[in-house]
Protein backbone atom coordinates (compact mmCIF):
# COMPACT_ATOMS: atom_id res chain seq x y z
CA UNK A 1 0.00 0.00 0.00
CA UNK A 2 1.30 3.46 -0.94
CA UNK A 3 0.08 6.79 0.46
CA UNK A 4 1.25 9.77 -1.59
CA UNK A 5 2.42 12.89 0.24
CA UNK A 6 3.60 15.22 -2.54
CA UNK A 7 7.18 14.29 -3.40
CA UNK A 8 7.21 11.59 -0.72
CA UNK A 9 5.21 8.41 -0.21
CA UNK A 10 4.44 6.20 2.76
CA UNK A 11 5.05 2.58 1.71
CA UNK A 12 3.94 -0.47 3.69
CA UNK A 13 6.39 -3.38 3.37
CA UNK A 14 6.25 -6.33 5.73
CA UNK A 15 5.28 -4.83 9.09
CA UNK A 16 7.09 -1.57 8.36
CA UNK A 17 5.85 1.83 7.24
CA UNK A 18 8.48 3.68 5.24
CA UNK A 19 8.61 7.29 4.13
CA UNK A 20 10.51 7.43 0.84
CA UNK A 21 10.87 9.67 -2.23
CA UNK A 22 7.90 9.16 -4.56
CA UNK A 23 9.01 6.45 -7.06
CA UNK A 24 6.59 7.81 -9.69
CA UNK A 25 8.86 10.82 -10.13
CA UNK A 26 11.93 8.74 -11.04
CA UNK A 27 10.80 6.55 -13.93
CA UNK A 28 12.44 6.08 -17.29
CA UNK A 29 10.50 6.97 -20.48
CA UNK A 30 9.48 3.28 -20.73
CA UNK A 31 7.78 3.51 -17.32
CA UNK A 32 10.38 1.45 -15.45
CA UNK A 33 11.62 2.81 -12.14
CA UNK A 34 15.30 3.78 -12.04
CA UNK A 35 16.24 3.69 -8.31
CA UNK A 36 19.65 5.26 -9.00
CA UNK A 37 17.89 8.50 -10.00
CA UNK A 38 16.16 8.81 -6.63
CA UNK A 39 17.71 11.27 -4.15
CA UNK A 40 17.68 8.44 -1.58
CA UNK A 41 17.98 4.89 -2.87
CA UNK A 42 14.88 2.73 -2.47
CA UNK A 43 14.14 -0.19 -4.78
CA UNK A 44 10.65 -1.75 -4.45
CA UNK A 45 11.84 -4.73 -6.55
CA UNK A 46 14.28 -5.71 -3.78
CA UNK A 47 11.44 -6.64 -1.44
CA UNK A 48 12.34 -10.33 -1.96
CA UNK A 49 15.88 -9.64 -0.75
CA UNK A 50 14.49 -7.96 2.37
CA UNK A 51 11.98 -10.77 2.91
CA UNK A 52 14.86 -13.26 2.86
CA UNK A 53 16.80 -11.16 5.36
CA UNK A 54 13.88 -11.34 7.80
CA UNK A 55 13.38 -15.08 7.26
CA UNK A 56 17.08 -15.83 7.63
CA UNK A 57 17.53 -13.81 10.82
CA UNK A 58 14.37 -15.33 12.30
CA UNK A 59 15.84 -18.78 11.72
CA UNK A 60 19.28 -18.07 13.23
CA UNK A 61 18.45 -15.79 16.16
CA UNK A 62 14.90 -16.94 16.98
CA UNK A 63 14.00 -15.13 20.24
CA UNK A 64 17.53 -14.10 21.19
CA UNK A 65 18.73 -10.51 21.40
CA UNK A 66 21.34 -9.55 18.82
CA UNK A 67 23.18 -6.48 17.55
CA UNK A 68 23.21 -5.71 13.84
CA UNK A 69 24.55 -3.07 11.46
CA UNK A 70 22.91 -2.11 8.17
CA UNK A 71 25.91 -0.27 6.75
CA UNK A 72 24.32 1.03 3.51
CA UNK A 73 20.76 1.57 4.67
CA UNK A 74 19.26 4.06 2.19
CA UNK A 75 15.79 4.82 3.56
CA UNK A 76 16.36 2.26 6.33
CA UNK A 77 13.68 -0.16 5.17
CA UNK A 78 15.75 -3.33 5.67
CA UNK A 79 16.94 -2.43 9.15
CA UNK A 80 13.49 -1.28 10.23
CA UNK A 81 11.97 -4.55 9.05
CA UNK A 82 14.63 -6.41 11.04
CA UNK A 83 13.76 -4.38 14.13
CA UNK A 84 10.01 -4.91 13.76
CA UNK A 85 9.86 -8.47 12.48
CA UNK A 86 12.87 -10.12 14.12
CA UNK A 87 13.98 -7.92 17.01
CA UNK A 88 17.44 -7.01 18.21
CA UNK A 89 19.26 -3.70 18.40
CA UNK A 90 20.87 -2.03 15.45
CA UNK A 91 22.63 0.78 13.65
CA UNK A 92 21.16 1.99 10.36
CA UNK A 93 23.80 3.93 8.50
CA UNK A 94 24.20 5.82 5.25
CA UNK A 95 26.87 8.27 4.09
CA UNK A 96 24.26 10.48 2.38
CA UNK A 97 22.83 13.10 4.74
CA UNK A 98 19.47 12.91 2.94
CA UNK A 99 19.33 9.16 3.57
CA UNK A 100 20.17 9.68 7.25
CA UNK A 101 17.23 12.13 7.40
CA UNK A 102 14.85 9.46 6.03
CA UNK A 103 16.29 6.81 8.36
CA UNK A 104 15.60 9.01 11.41
CA UNK A 105 12.06 9.75 10.19
CA UNK A 106 11.36 6.07 9.58
CA UNK A 107 12.73 4.96 12.95
CA UNK A 108 10.42 7.49 14.58
CA UNK A 109 7.46 6.52 12.39
CA UNK A 110 7.83 2.86 13.40
CA UNK A 111 8.47 3.69 17.10
CA UNK A 112 11.84 1.95 17.19
CA UNK A 113 13.88 4.72 18.78
CA UNK A 114 14.81 2.61 21.81
CA UNK A 115 16.37 -0.14 19.69
CA UNK A 116 17.56 1.44 16.44
CA UNK A 117 19.90 4.34 15.87
CA UNK A 118 20.55 6.35 12.70
CA UNK A 119 24.14 7.08 11.67
CA UNK A 120 25.46 9.34 8.92
CA UNK A 121 28.92 7.92 8.23
CA UNK A 122 30.99 6.41 5.45
CA UNK A 123 30.38 2.65 5.73
CA UNK A 124 34.03 1.55 6.00
CA UNK A 125 34.72 4.23 8.60
CA UNK A 126 31.76 3.12 10.71
CA UNK A 127 32.66 -0.58 10.55
CA UNK A 128 36.32 0.04 11.36
CA UNK A 129 35.41 2.34 14.25
CA UNK A 130 33.11 -0.33 15.66
CA UNK A 131 35.97 -2.83 15.50
CA UNK A 132 38.34 -0.40 17.22
CA UNK A 133 35.77 0.33 19.94
CA UNK A 134 35.53 -3.35 20.83
CA UNK A 135 31.83 -3.57 19.96
CA UNK A 136 30.96 -7.01 18.61
CA UNK A 137 28.33 -7.24 15.89
CA UNK A 138 26.16 -10.35 15.45
CA UNK A 139 24.96 -9.52 11.94
CA UNK A 140 26.43 -7.17 9.32
CA UNK A 141 24.45 -6.30 6.19
CA UNK A 142 26.18 -5.04 3.04
CA UNK A 143 23.66 -4.07 0.37
CA UNK A 144 25.28 -1.59 -2.06
CA UNK A 145 24.31 -0.25 -5.43
CA UNK A 146 26.81 -2.21 -7.53
CA UNK A 147 29.67 -4.32 -6.19
CA UNK A 148 30.12 -5.06 -2.47
CA UNK A 149 33.91 -5.31 -2.93
CA UNK A 150 34.75 -1.85 -1.51
CA UNK A 151 33.07 -2.72 1.80
CA UNK A 152 33.81 -6.38 2.47
CA UNK A 153 37.17 -6.12 4.23
CA UNK A 154 35.72 -3.65 6.72
CA UNK A 155 32.57 -5.72 7.21
CA UNK A 156 34.50 -8.65 8.71
CA UNK A 157 36.33 -6.65 11.35
CA UNK A 158 33.59 -5.89 13.93
CA UNK A 159 31.95 -9.33 13.70
CA UNK A 160 31.88 -11.41 16.88
CA UNK A 161 33.44 -14.86 17.25
CA UNK A 162 30.23 -16.40 15.90
CA UNK A 163 28.34 -14.05 13.60
CA UNK A 164 26.46 -13.72 10.32
CA UNK A 165 26.91 -11.63 7.19
CA UNK A 166 24.51 -10.69 4.42
CA UNK A 167 26.01 -9.55 1.09
CA UNK A 168 24.27 -8.29 -2.05
CA UNK A 169 25.84 -7.70 -5.46
CA UNK A 170 23.88 -5.90 -8.17
CA UNK A 171 26.74 -5.97 -10.69
CA UNK A 172 25.56 -9.33 -12.00
CA UNK A 173 26.89 -8.53 -15.47
CA UNK A 174 30.40 -8.59 -14.01
CA UNK A 175 29.85 -11.71 -11.93
CA UNK A 176 28.28 -13.64 -14.82
CA UNK A 177 31.07 -12.64 -17.23
CA UNK A 178 29.16 -10.26 -19.48
CA UNK A 179 32.00 -7.88 -18.55
CA UNK A 180 34.98 -10.23 -18.02
CA UNK A 181 37.45 -7.40 -17.35
CA UNK A 182 35.34 -6.32 -14.36
CA UNK A 183 35.09 -9.91 -13.13
CA UNK A 184 38.89 -10.02 -13.15
CA UNK A 185 39.46 -6.68 -11.41
CA UNK A 186 36.64 -6.82 -8.85
CA UNK A 187 36.50 -10.55 -8.12
CA UNK A 188 39.94 -11.85 -9.21
CA UNK A 189 38.52 -14.32 -11.70
CA UNK A 190 39.12 -14.97 -15.40
CA UNK A 191 35.77 -16.24 -16.64
CA UNK A 192 33.85 -17.18 -19.79
CA UNK A 193 30.12 -17.19 -20.52
CA UNK A 194 28.37 -20.35 -19.31
CA UNK A 195 24.78 -21.57 -19.51
CA UNK A 196 24.37 -21.46 -15.70
CA UNK A 197 25.45 -17.82 -15.47
CA UNK A 198 23.40 -16.92 -12.38
CA UNK A 199 24.85 -19.77 -10.36
CA UNK A 200 28.31 -18.85 -11.62
CA UNK A 201 27.67 -15.33 -10.31
CA UNK A 202 26.78 -16.71 -6.88
CA UNK A 203 29.80 -19.03 -6.78
CA UNK A 204 32.14 -16.23 -7.77
CA UNK A 205 30.73 -13.85 -5.13
CA UNK A 206 30.99 -16.57 -2.47
CA UNK A 207 34.59 -17.44 -3.42
CA UNK A 208 35.74 -13.84 -3.39
CA UNK A 209 34.06 -13.09 -0.05
CA UNK A 210 35.45 -16.24 1.58
CA UNK A 211 38.98 -15.50 0.36
CA UNK A 212 38.84 -11.92 1.65
CA UNK A 213 37.61 -13.17 5.04
CA UNK A 214 40.27 -15.87 5.28
CA UNK A 215 42.98 -13.20 5.04
CA UNK A 216 41.63 -11.88 8.35
CA UNK A 217 41.46 -15.42 9.82
CA UNK A 218 37.67 -15.62 9.54
CA UNK A 219 35.99 -18.80 8.38
CA UNK A 220 32.93 -18.15 6.19
CA UNK A 221 30.31 -20.61 4.93
CA UNK A 222 27.40 -19.70 2.63
CA UNK A 223 24.09 -20.65 4.23
CA UNK A 224 21.47 -19.25 1.85
CA UNK A 225 22.17 -17.98 -1.67
CA UNK A 226 19.65 -16.49 -4.07
CA UNK A 227 19.75 -15.03 -7.58
CA UNK A 228 16.78 -12.83 -8.36
CA UNK A 229 16.21 -10.27 -11.09
CA UNK A 230 19.07 -7.73 -10.96
CA UNK A 231 21.02 -9.06 -7.98
CA UNK A 232 22.51 -12.01 -6.15
CA UNK A 233 22.44 -12.22 -2.36
CA UNK A 234 24.30 -14.56 -0.02
CA UNK A 235 23.99 -15.05 3.74
CA UNK A 236 27.11 -16.38 5.46
CA UNK A 237 27.89 -17.94 8.83
CA UNK A 238 31.18 -16.58 10.23
CA UNK A 239 33.57 -18.01 12.79
CA UNK A 240 36.87 -16.48 13.88
CA UNK A 241 39.84 -18.84 13.65
CA UNK A 242 42.85 -19.29 11.39
CA UNK A 243 42.61 -23.09 11.17
CA UNK A 244 38.94 -23.01 10.12
CA UNK A 245 39.64 -20.32 7.54
CA UNK A 246 42.40 -22.48 6.05
CA UNK A 247 40.20 -25.59 5.98
CA UNK A 248 37.34 -23.95 4.14
CA UNK A 249 39.65 -22.35 1.55
CA UNK A 250 41.59 -25.56 0.92
CA UNK A 251 38.43 -27.67 0.59
CA UNK A 252 35.97 -25.34 -1.13
CA UNK A 253 37.99 -23.00 -3.34
CA UNK A 254 38.75 -24.78 -6.58
CA UNK A 255 37.96 -24.84 -10.28
CA UNK A 256 35.10 -25.56 -12.62
CA UNK A 257 35.73 -27.39 -15.88
CA UNK A 258 33.30 -26.63 -18.68
CA UNK A 259 32.73 -27.87 -22.23
CA UNK A 260 31.18 -24.98 -24.13
CA UNK A 261 30.10 -27.20 -27.06
CA UNK A 262 28.55 -30.11 -25.12
CA UNK A 263 27.77 -28.27 -21.84
CA UNK A 264 29.46 -30.94 -19.74
CA UNK A 265 30.82 -29.54 -16.49
CA UNK A 266 32.27 -30.48 -13.14
CA UNK A 267 33.93 -29.14 -9.99
CA UNK A 268 37.50 -29.99 -8.98
CA UNK A 269 39.90 -28.91 -6.24
CA UNK A 270 43.03 -28.93 -8.38
CA UNK A 271 43.58 -28.02 -12.07
CA UNK A 272 45.72 -31.15 -12.52
CA UNK A 273 42.56 -33.25 -12.09
CA UNK A 274 41.46 -32.24 -15.58
CA UNK A 275 44.83 -32.06 -17.32
CA UNK A 276 44.24 -35.40 -19.08
CA UNK A 277 40.50 -35.04 -19.74
CA UNK A 278 38.53 -34.46 -22.91
CA UNK A 279 34.93 -33.44 -23.56
CA UNK A 280 32.77 -36.07 -25.27
CA UNK A 281 33.23 -34.07 -28.50
CA UNK A 282 37.01 -34.54 -28.23
CA UNK A 283 37.75 -30.93 -27.32
CA UNK A 284 39.54 -29.90 -24.15
CA UNK A 285 37.38 -28.52 -21.31
CA UNK A 286 37.83 -24.91 -20.25
CA UNK A 287 39.06 -24.38 -16.70
CA UNK A 288 37.33 -21.58 -14.80
CA UNK A 289 38.31 -20.23 -11.43
CA UNK A 290 39.28 -20.06 -8.75
CA UNK A 291 35.66 -20.32 -7.62
CA UNK A 292 33.50 -21.92 -4.93
CA UNK A 293 33.09 -25.68 -5.49
CA UNK A 294 31.11 -26.67 -2.37
CA UNK A 295 27.36 -26.26 -1.90
CA UNK A 296 26.05 -22.69 -2.01
CA UNK A 297 23.10 -23.66 0.21
CA UNK A 298 22.82 -25.27 3.62
CA UNK A 299 19.93 -27.77 3.22
CA UNK A 300 19.04 -27.57 6.92
CA UNK A 301 18.84 -23.77 6.72
CA UNK A 302 16.46 -23.94 3.76
CA UNK A 303 14.17 -26.19 5.82
CA UNK A 304 14.15 -23.58 8.60
CA UNK A 305 13.18 -20.91 6.07
CA UNK A 306 10.35 -23.12 4.88
CA UNK A 307 9.06 -23.56 8.44
CA UNK A 308 9.13 -19.81 9.03
CA UNK A 309 6.93 -19.07 6.01
CA UNK A 310 3.75 -19.93 7.95
CA UNK A 311 4.88 -17.64 10.79
CA UNK A 312 5.50 -14.74 8.37
CA UNK A 313 2.22 -14.19 6.49
CA UNK A 314 3.19 -10.78 5.05
CA UNK A 315 5.84 -12.18 2.68
CA UNK A 316 5.29 -11.50 -1.02
CA UNK A 317 4.34 -14.47 -3.22
CA UNK A 318 7.66 -14.42 -5.07
CA UNK A 319 9.57 -14.95 -1.82
CA UNK A 320 7.41 -17.96 -0.91
CA UNK A 321 7.93 -19.43 -4.39
CA UNK A 322 11.71 -19.11 -4.15
CA UNK A 323 11.87 -20.58 -0.64
CA UNK A 324 9.95 -23.65 -1.79
CA UNK A 325 12.29 -24.12 -4.77
CA UNK A 326 15.36 -23.67 -2.55
CA UNK A 327 14.22 -26.47 -0.28
CA UNK A 328 14.10 -28.80 -3.31
CA UNK A 329 17.41 -27.84 -4.94
CA UNK A 330 19.48 -27.19 -1.80
CA UNK A 331 21.30 -30.53 -1.62
CA UNK A 332 22.17 -30.70 -5.35
CA UNK A 333 25.67 -29.23 -5.44
CA UNK A 334 26.34 -29.30 -9.18
CA UNK A 335 25.61 -26.27 -11.39
CA UNK A 336 22.22 -26.29 -13.04
CA UNK A 337 21.58 -26.82 -16.77
CA UNK A 338 19.68 -24.39 -18.93
CA UNK A 339 17.36 -26.77 -20.72
CA UNK A 340 16.97 -24.76 -23.93
CA UNK A 341 20.73 -24.58 -24.44
CA UNK A 342 21.25 -28.24 -23.52
CA UNK A 343 18.64 -29.35 -26.07
CA UNK A 344 20.23 -27.12 -28.70
CA UNK A 345 23.67 -28.62 -27.98
CA UNK A 346 22.44 -32.21 -28.42
CA UNK A 347 20.10 -31.41 -31.32
CA UNK A 348 16.65 -32.25 -29.93
CA UNK A 349 13.44 -30.33 -29.37
CA UNK A 350 13.00 -28.91 -25.91
CA UNK A 351 10.60 -31.04 -23.83
CA UNK A 352 8.20 -29.69 -21.23
CA UNK A 353 10.28 -29.17 -18.12
CA UNK A 354 7.77 -30.75 -15.74
CA UNK A 355 7.52 -33.87 -17.93
CA UNK A 356 11.30 -34.20 -18.09
CA UNK A 357 11.56 -33.95 -14.30
CA UNK A 358 9.00 -36.76 -13.91
CA UNK A 359 10.96 -39.03 -16.27
CA UNK A 360 14.31 -38.32 -14.56
CA UNK A 361 12.87 -38.91 -11.10
CA UNK A 362 11.28 -42.18 -12.25
CA UNK A 363 14.79 -43.34 -13.20
CA UNK A 364 16.12 -42.55 -9.74
CA UNK A 365 17.91 -39.35 -10.75
CA UNK A 366 17.78 -36.59 -8.15
CA UNK A 367 16.66 -33.37 -9.81
CA UNK A 368 14.50 -30.28 -9.40
CA UNK A 369 13.74 -26.92 -10.88
CA UNK A 370 16.07 -24.12 -9.86
CA UNK A 371 14.98 -20.74 -8.55
CA UNK A 372 17.83 -19.10 -10.48
CA UNK A 373 16.39 -19.58 -13.97
CA UNK A 374 12.92 -20.60 -15.14
CA UNK A 375 14.62 -22.63 -17.90
CA UNK A 376 17.05 -24.27 -15.46
CA UNK A 377 17.12 -27.76 -14.03
CA UNK A 378 19.34 -28.94 -11.18
CA UNK A 379 20.34 -32.58 -11.46
CA UNK A 380 22.91 -35.14 -10.40
CA UNK A 381 23.07 -35.83 -14.10
CA UNK A 382 26.38 -35.14 -15.75
CA UNK A 383 29.33 -37.47 -16.30
CA UNK A 384 33.02 -36.62 -16.44
CA UNK A 385 34.74 -36.13 -19.78
CA UNK A 386 36.56 -39.08 -21.19
CA UNK A 387 40.25 -39.59 -20.33
CA UNK A 388 42.65 -38.59 -23.08
CA UNK A 389 43.73 -41.54 -25.24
Amino acid sequence: MVKILGREVVIHEGLAKIIAPNPELYKRPNGKLEPAWMPVFYNPEAVVSRDFTVLFLKSVFRDKDFFFVDALAGTGVRGIRIGLEVGGYGILNDVDARAAYYIRKNIELNRLGERLEAYNSEANTLLNNLALSGAYVDYVDIDPYGSPSPFLDSAFKPMGKEAFLGVTATDVASLSCTHPHKAASRYWNKCVKVDFEKEYAIRLLVANTVLRASALEIELHPVISIAHKHYVRVFFRAHRGASGAYRVVSRCIGYLWYCSDTLERGLVEDPFEVSDLRCSSGSRPLLLGPTWICNVQDPDATKHLLKNIDKTPWLVEETVRIVKLLSQEADIEQPYYRLDKLCSAIGINMPKLSSLLEVLKSKGIKCSRTHMDSRGISCLLYTSPSPRD
